[in-house]
């Protein structure tokens, strides 16, 4: 099949919305990559099929579900600013020298006092007050006296015990009955104003003991979400610790968080909580929007739309929006609590008597698989859309799951498949990917392997728990998820005519650059392919 479609100075111009911030992306072109962008051929720009074949243009995207955190990636930024203060947070806690300073200088024994009054003010239960004592024992004789980057951010024990992880999970981003509730803290959209560490500590004290969030029972203090961190799933915590988890999380969390507003206070000025406004906007509040104007614009001639990680909101946008046009199907087993699941919009003039069947479940979660049968052009299909684990292993499982219960001959699907580019045992290499596809009789949209075409490429900054997974900013390729992932796959009945990916939302692939960025708000590039039917060359 055709390759891939490329820049090319005597291409057609792109279709493209008036509002993309096309200047941002020429600085984040020019100034991260010295590339001279030229004119881009538009995915569906060519002619229609010939010899009287339908056309069945299909995009395959994985929107990838809203990240509560935004700086936890990084994300190609047209503000050199961003990048100078990853840096330096980068700085800090690979070689923190002098500003590795003792935890009670930044979240001080007041504090701690503070913290351990309103516990015992609260409604906490008597048996979770009465670790107090135990709590204030570790407080004294350990956790005041570590260093701050040394011996708590980089303590991979805490991390084991999930003392910071768990409450940080559970009360990064609380989605109440009422809407978002944030937690004061620099790793969310938390909208209020951080202007000292001690204005700070007032604004985290109230979310945590006067702040109420109804989650479908009534109204309850953020605190009493907490649960006790169970030594029988986490074996690194202590029986102590099993016992006075809940108002030690309490206290980790804090420290954790003054850590982190401290070390943006002193590195980041008063430039940070703009920057992190601006990827707010883009990446988290109008993320979706972004997602369907990319869609309604570089994509509009679509016949076929399938999406992996498509969250509820996203949903009741693409209905209202395609309902004159699409056909919007979801799974049976749609998971509306997950808030992340695979879908499809089928043209309602191409494709008609769609009916979801059931395949069994093999490892992956409901909502992760919807497969139809259905007519395109009049031809009994299977279209399938599939959002693999995130180490690929549960890839071809289903393939083969589904090949085995296939109603037509006729199957496409598209696919996040989370392959990897190299081999090892903790993922799903994309050579044998390719080998149990063709084993199936399907072909891909990329032709033959390139296992260094990639549709991903991002990486974890040091503004994240998991600061073993980091990369610095000279080592995103070598430590970053840089794969091949995403496909398109068809039997003999569908024939390509050309192929794209795109990591732009305008139909381009620039190299080398993480996403997701202010203009495309997905880690997943978009992949589309010019399809055609030819069904009546082969035999059914």
């Amino acid at each position: 099949s055709p390759g891939e479609g490329s820049v090319s100075s005597t291409s057609r111009p792109l279709k493209m919305a008036t509002s993309l911030r096309t200047g941002a992306f020429a600085l984040v072109a020019c100034a991260l990559q010295g590339q001279v962008r030229g004119v881009v051929t538009p995915p569906f720009a060519g002619p229609a099929a010939a010899g009287g074949e339908a056309r069945l243009r299909t995009v395959s995207w994985n929107v990838a579900a809203v990240n509560n955190n935004p700086f936890e990636y990084w994300i190609t930024h047209p503000n050199p600013a961003y990048k100078q203060l990853m840096e330096q947070v980068e700085r800090f806690i690979v070689e923190p020298g002098e500003d590795d300073v003792l935890v009670k200088e930044v979240f001080t024994d007041e504090m701690f006092q503070r913290v351990v009054e309103r516990i015992k003010k609260s409604q906490m239960s008597e048996e979770d007050k009465a670790q107090l004592s135990v709590v204030s024992r570790m407080w004294v004789s350990d956790f005041r006296e570590r260093r701050v980057v040394s011996g708590f951010l980089k303590d991979a024990v805490i991390g084991k015990k999930r003392l910071a992880s768990m409450p940080d999970r559970i009360t990064n981003t609380i989605q109440a009955a009422g809407g978002f509730v944030y937690r004061p803290t620099v790793i969310n959209c938390y909208p209020g104003e951080i202007t000292t560490l001690d204005s700070w500590f007032a604004q985290w004290l109230k979310f945590f003991f006067d702040e109420t969030v109804d989650l479908g029972k009534g109204p309850k203090p953020v605190y009493s979400l907490l649960q006790k961190i169970k030594q029988a799933k986490y074996p690194d915590i202590t029986a102590e610790e099993e016992a006075a988890s809940v108002p030690l999380q309490i206290v980790v969390q804090g420290i954790f968080d003054a850590v982190l507003v401290n070390l943006m206070q002193t590195k980041g000025g008063s430039i940070w909580q703009g920057l992190r406004k601006d990827i707010c906007e883009s990446l988290n509040r109008k993320k979706n929007t972004r997602v369907l104007e990319i869609l309604q614009t570089t994509y509009r001639d679509a016949d076929v739309v399938f999406l992996q990680e498509a969250g509820n909101q996203l949903l009741d946008m693409l209905r209202d929006t395609y309902k004159s046009t699409h056909e919007l199907v979801l799974p049976r087993n749609y998971n509306k609590k997950r808030n992340q699941n695979s879908v499809m919009l089928l043209r309602n003039d191409l494709v008609s008597s769609t009916q979801e069947y059931l395949i069994p479940e093999d490892g992956w979660e409901a909502g992760d698989l919807l497969v139809v049968k259905t007519k395109v052009a009049g031809v009994d299909f299977t279209l399938g859309s599939f959002h693999g684990d995130t180490n690929g292993l549960l890839t071809i499982p289903m393939l083969r799951k589904v090949s085995a219960h296939l109603q037509t001959e006729a199957f496409l699907i598209g696919l996040d498949a989370n392959t990897h580019e190299f081999d090892s045992k903790s993922t799903q290499h994309v050579v044998e990917f390719e080998q149990v596809y063709k084993y199936h009789g399907l072909e891909s949209n990329w032709g033959t392997l390139d296992a260094s075409r990639y549709t991903t490429f991002n990486a974890r900054t040091y503004l994240q728990p998991q600061l073993n997974k980091a990369a610095k900013s000279d080592e995103l390729a070598k430590k970053g998820d840089r794969n091949p992932k995403d496909f398109i796959l068809f039997t003999r009945h569908v024939k390509s005519s050309g192929t794209w990916r795109d990591n732009t939302g305008m139909g381009e692939w620039l190299n080398d650059i993480v996403f997701p960025s202010l203009d495309f708000p997905s880690d997943h590039a978009v992949i589309s392919a010019d399809l055609r039917i030819v069904v009546d060359k082969v035999e059914l």
